[in-house]
């Protein structure tokens, strides 16, 4: 099957899917969300892939929901399934049997960034930035709120998420988020295969083991209420009316 925003590769036993729409910071449109979820059912369903590697092409891993997509729409709930899609994809990511590696070739903000919440290992380039911006926006990071606020503190998750804020990857590799920095983007694919290896050298019914434990954490009722809390304030006049203001190149305002 062939991708308009995705690249789908196999490579020595893994399976590398690539956001491929650097022209829009590979930001998540429909048709890419559903390209994505197709490509992982592909890797996961292919019995000669072992594992799942997620980059993008371009300086941006992703900058998140295309909010260009959610002003575009004329109804509520048409601007709340977007979101409804994107939870639909992190479960799917989540829920593969296979070890899932995120390969950070760049920044990632917004859903790029709660992408790393849902891989099992995670390698970033040096120097690039992760960024919550959600609650500019009327929306919530619905990871971060929840099952990130267990792992990096309830005062640091609630800081980022309320002020819309940025860590670089270096914070996140101190606080547990990043498996293993490298120096730049041409060594991710070297790192990703070192890591495979690493983890074939191991028993397969271990590693399944492993990632049934991790699941189970990752699925619970707070990560559902987050994504649920998303697609109710997606709906919201204020969500829907921020998103128009980021397409016009203004700065939303809100009424407290």
């Amino acid at each position: 099957m062939g991708y308009r925003y995705i690249e789908y590769k196999e490579k020595d036993g893994v399976g590398w899917i690539i956001l491929k729409r650097p022209e829009r910071l590979n930001a998540l449109n429909t048709d890419l969300i559903y390209e994505f979820m197709d490509s992982v059912d592909r890797a996961d369903n292919d019995p000669n892939i072992n594992f799942i590697a997620i980059t993008g092409e371009g300086k941006i891993f992703c900058a998140g929901i295309d909010l260009s997509e959610v002003a575009r729409k004329e109804k509520p709930e048409d601007s709340g399934k977007i979101f409804g899609d994107l939870a639909k994809l992190f479960k799917r990511i989540i829920n593969t049997d296979k070890p899932v590696i995120l390969a950070l070739n760049g920044d990632a903000y917004g859903g790029g960034a709660e992408m790393i919440w849902t891989a099992d290992i995670v390698v970033a380039v040096k120097g690039s930035r992760l960024g919550w911006f959600e609650a500019k926006w009327g929306l919530l990071p619905p990871i971060l709120s929840g099952l990130g606020s267990l792992i990096i503190g309830f005062a640091r998750a609630a800081g980022i998420a309320m002020t819309s804020g940025i860590i670089t990857v270096e914070q996140a590799y101190d606080w547990g988020l990043i498996t293993k920095l490298v120096d730049s983007k041409d060594n991710l694919a070297e790192e990703v295969n070192k890591i495979a290896k690493a983890i074939m050298e191991n028993s397969p019914q271990a590693i399944r083991s492993i990632k049934r434990v991790l699941r189970s954490v990752k699925t619970s009722v707070i990560v559902d209420l987050g994504a649920s809390e998303l697609e109710r304030l997606a709906r919201s006049d204020e969500a829907i009316n921020a998103a128009r203001s980021f397409v016009e190149k203004r700065k939303p305002t809100y009424k407290w």
